[in-house]
């Protein structure tokens, strides 16, 4: 790796306006974990003063050749992540571009940021264009993506993006909407919600619909009914064996995703009870576990490859030069199946 700039400063001089070590310094850089949030925050805006950015190994006029593709993702091991990368790599053919995939630091247990060092990768081998799939990345490494003009498009962003990136998402807050209708309809009124991680947009949207169906309805949000699940089954079995020692359990539970929804189900079984006939359970996704569990989960379906697929058309298009900017919505689907049923 090449610490330092062919003409101006140095990671040493950014490092000693900070009051920190040149290591220090490259973890920000290069988005490393090990790094205090008051630190991270000092370095970076000691790199924004004196304009630091790290020049690429690779001649300007031999990268972005146009036809390579990053991709970074949260793990490559789940539906989601294989779903995505179908509609990524059919596009990929349709275009005509190579494309090459990583996972996240998320894949080892770590939080959803791309592995340390991967924009020395990624300029080095002639990136064209960076296509980022439910990770977090740092203002620096958006600000260095843009010096050496390298597009980048987010797809399922987890924290507000940059201004003038692309992002595209599902719609998260009218599928929680709908699911949570569906219940109302069944003639459900207590209603409760395993939610993912609440800094994740994603997860703020799934709850502000669930919030909005039951206003409409007239029912009032009882926040002993709202427990996070952090996107993991056994959170999610933890908090429904909550919900179910409450004086007044719910007739129904939405969880924000569906592994948790399975983890709800089976915290429900293991008390004896039957899902559908006395609790009702929806998730959200519609991944394979979804449709193999017992019974049939009710859930939301994300249009995954739909994602992937205009997540890389959009990132073609400002390769080519193209002014695309704003936030792309998907249109879910409700899916009802056999885990929801109707209040007696």
């Amino acid at each position: 790796m090449v610490d330092a700039v062919r003409s101006g400063p140095t990671m040493a001089v950014v490092a000693r306006m900070a009051g920190v070590s040149v290591p220090t310094v490259s973890k920000v850089v290069n988005g490393r974990e090990g790094v205090a949030t008051a630190t991270r925050d000092r370095v970076t805006a000691a790199l924004k003063q004196v304009g630091y950015l790290r020049e690429p190994s690779t001649p300007a006029d031999q990268r972005g050749s146009g036809r390579l593709v990053d991709v970074v993702m949260h793990g490559l091991r789940s539906t989601y992540a294989s779903n995505v990368l179908g509609g990524i790599e059919a596009a990929a053919r349709e275009i005509g571009l190579d494309v090459v995939v990583a996972a996240s630091d998320a894949e080892l247990g770590s939080r959803e940021s791309p592995a340390g060092g991967w924009l020395d990768h990624l300029i080095d081998r002639g990136t064209g264009g960076v296509l980022l799939v439910l990770v977090e990345t740092t203002s620096a490494q958006h600000e260095w993506l843009t010096h050496f003009g390298i597009p980048c498009v987010i797809v399922d962003p987890i924290t507000t993006p940059p201004p003038g990136v692309p992002t595209v998402a599902a719609s998260n807050e009218k599928g929680a909407y709908d699911v949570t209708r569906h219940l109302l309809d069944l003639g459900h009124e207590r209603i409760a919600h395993i939610g993912g991680s609440p800094p994740k947009l994603c997860s703020k949207a799934r709850l502000s619909g669930y919030r909005t169906a039951l206003n409409e309805a007239g029912i009032e949000l009882r926040s002993d009914y709202v427990l996070d699940g952090n996107f993991h089954e056994p959170e999610a079995i933890t908090a429904m064996h909550q919900l179910l020692d409450l004086p007044e359990p719910p007739t129904a539970v939405f969880a924000a995703s569906d592994l948790m929804a399975v983890g709800a189900c089976r915290a429900i079984r293991a008390r004896g009870l039957e899902v559908g006939r006395d609790i009702s359970v929806a998730g959200f996704d519609d991944v394979d576990e979804a449709r193999v569990t017992y019974p049939a989960l009710t859930t939301v379906r994300q249009p995954l490859i739909d994602m992937g697929r205009v997540g890389l058309d959009l990132l073609a298009r400002r390769m080519r030069g193209e002014e695309i900017t704003g936030h792309t919505e998907l249109p879910t689907e409700l899916v009802i199946r056999e885990s929801t049923v109707r209040r007696h």
